[in-house]
């Protein structure tokens, strides 16, 4: 179809936008007020230019939300003073201009109890996110991986419901054709801004299958390279790239300090990605046409890297930063031309109030969350320490969360050898007395799934030394200070070092990368490179999640319907029907080693010895 084009734009009516959908329908450009409402309908006269001759355009982003509106951890049930998008939101209303977008970079649907709830037990209503976010006027949201957690009928459904485009120009149906749409084109003060979503392809590993039939994830450097033109064809002044992937590397030092995202990337070390899934680097050094890279996934706070003439940013998770690219823009000849960029991240502070417009929106949805999480399910005899205590040692919660996956396997007709589990959250946790749903939530935070598969020792043994990796090489007569810093990367993620149950293992984080798991048995007796093994596993870290590739050698036997947690809370519950407590003392059995002894160095005193930490 032909272009039409209404130029000349009045200046009380500079801020609107344009919506393109690519390579399919009417690809008309419609203006709006910056309101969000309609034109005033006068046609423009084709050669008038009512454009300012520069222009600092002002994008602001979220991403990785993940359900978290209001400032509460449903966890732990405190309060979360120092995130949530209600907060975020009156940082967007501080920081919008004339001239500004705000746009989402996915991870959106799915994370607490209240992504849960609206997903798996009442997806009837509106979506809590789609009701929060409406108020704000975003402009444009990429999908994130987890939005396919709950299958297409969820996400499409919270598609429908939202006021603006969500898009992914890399998901692709199978026949080539669009999935979602790819990207828009919005026109502001004057520029049109070119927005392409895409998303992380490593949803095909971590995702089950039938919540992505029928789709392809491409590579989004080759997608970029084919999209980026076309928005340039298509009049785009400036290109965004809303993109759910981050660096691939980690930056020397402290990744919280804002200088360390501008170090020389050639001195950064890898994150352990799956092949192609943090491409934002690369798309910004190899894709020319790009202008800002708004960044998501590895849930890091960069405040700005520079890339050539890529500006990136990515606020964080959860709510706890709004980022701000301010671009500057002039124009001459009668093509704009951007001059200048700078980006840096808002912080939610405990003193930034809720907005009451989206707490508003919110406020049904979380009442109920709370009357969900609240239930009581059982009791515990004592607590399970949770956090760094339960990593660093053979821990009852680790324990527990095996057992569970054991019995969970045994009841759908696979009894298995042994079982991973990882601690994943710092909070939370199984109390003594009580114990509600929330508290069997904690410990297993993720929307993950249960496999049953078939690996061989030399699997096992390769993931074993992967596990050692979340350690940096460790000097035992002169540990750190503090836990966290004994890890390899200080800030990197909890869930990629698991604690297995059922084989005798030893591993020694004073060796050297490759050779730290000194002694494996299975049965009293060594394990060989070729003997089977019936393993528990989650579907993430079964699908090579984490930078495990050696888990898609293996063979996947079963899968389960229902999430871990649940079989979590379902265990609890069990017990408390047969009038039985959980008992840490009764759950743990001491299988795995860990050299050195961190947990005498950092909790021998709090919260103290342990059946496998005396």
């Amino acid at each position: 179809m032909t272009k039409q084009h209404w130029l000349g734009f009045s200046l009380a009516f500079a801020l609107g936008f344009t919506q393109l959908p690519a390579c399919s329908s009417d690809d008309t450009l419609v203006h709006t007020s910056p309101d969000g409402g309609a034109p005033d309908g006068s046609a423009l006269d084709a050669g008038g230019d009512a454009s300012p001759a520069s222009v600092t355009l002002t994008i602001l982003q979220t991403t990785d939300l993940h359900t978290n509106v209001m400032p509460w951890d449903y966890f732990s049930a405190k309060d979360a003073k120092t995130q949530g998008l209600a907060k975020v939101a009156t940082l967007v209303k501080r920081e919008r201009t004339e001239c500004s977008l705000l746009i989402d970079s996915g991870d959106t649907i799915q994370g607490t109890p209240l992504g849960t709830y609206y997903a798996l037990k009442d997806n009837a209503p509106k979506h809590p996110m789609a009701a929060a976010m409406e108020s704000l006027k975003y402009d444009a949201m990429a999908l994130g991986n987890h939005e396919f957690n709950y299958g297409l009928g969820v996400l499409n459904k919270f598609i429908g419901e939202v006021n603006f485009p969500v898009l992914s120009a890399n998901v692709r149906k199978t026949d080539g054709t669009e999935a979602f749409k790819p990207y828009v084109i919005k026109e502001v003060c004057g520029i049109k801004v070119g927005i392409l979503g895409m998303v992380t392809p490593g949803v095909t590993t971590w995702e089950r299958p039938e919540n992505i039939p029928g789709l392809r994830f491409d590579n989004p450097l080759d997608t970029a390279k084919e999209f980026v033109p076309k928005l340039r064809a298509a009049g785009a002044d400036v290109v965004v790239v809303s993109f759910h992937s981050g660096p691939d590397k980690q930056p020397p030092g402290n990744a919280n300090d804002p200088a360390s995202w501008l170090t020389d990337y050639s001195t950064w070390t890898d994150r352990g990605n799956l092949p192609n899934e943090n491409l934002a680097v690369q798309i910004a050094q190899q894709v020319p046409g790009i202008d800002v890279i708004l960044s998501g996934h590895t849930h890091q706070p960069i405040p700005k890297m520079l890339i050539g003439d890529v500006i990136l940013s990515q606020p964080n998770r959860w709510g706890s930063h709004l980022g701000k690219v301010s671009i500057g823009a002039s124009k001459a000849s009668g093509a704009w031309k951007v001059v200048s960029r700078d980006s840096k991240l808002v912080p939610v502070t405990e003193d930034v109030p809720v907005d009451e417009t989206v707490a508003a929106a919110a406020k049904s949805y979380h009442e109920t969350t709370l009357a969900y999480v609240d239930a009581k399910i059982g009791s515990s005899a004592a607590v399970f320490p949770n956090g760094f205590p339960a990593r660093y040692t053979d821990s009852a919660l680790a324990d527990l969360i095996n057992i569970v996956q054991e019995e969970a396997a045994e009841a759908n007709g696979h009894k298995v050898d042994l079982s991973l589990a990882a601690v994943f959250s710092n909070n939370g946790g199984i109390p003594q007395g009580d114990v509600k749903l929330r508290d069997a939530y904690s410990i297993y935070v993720y929307d993950n799934t249960l496999y049953v598969m078939e690996i061989t020792g030399d699997i096992l043994r390769k993931a074993l030394e992967k596990d050692a990796l979340y350690f940096k090489t460790l000097d035992a007569a002169n540990l750190p200070a503090e836990p966290a810093q004994c890890k390899a990367m200080p800030n990197g993620p909890d869930f990629n070092w698991d604690i297995y149950s059922q084989i005798a293992y030893t591993i020694d984080a004073t060796k050297p990368e490759g050779s730290r798991v000194t002694s494996l048995k299975f049965k009293g007796a060594d394990v060989t490179p070729t003997q089977k093994l019936t393993i528990a596993i989650n579907n993430y870290r079964g699908g090579g999640g984490g930078g495990y590739d050696m888990f898609k050698e293996g063979t996947i036997v079963w899968k389960s319907a229902d999430g871990v947690r649940d079989f979590v809370a379902d265990y609890v519950t069990r017990l408390e029907t047969n009038h039985e407590k959980l008992d840490p003392a009764k759950l743990n059995t001491c299988n795995f080693k860990l050299l050195p002894d961190l947990y005498s160095k950092y909790f021998k005193t709090t919260p103290g010895p342990t059946k496998c930490s005396p």
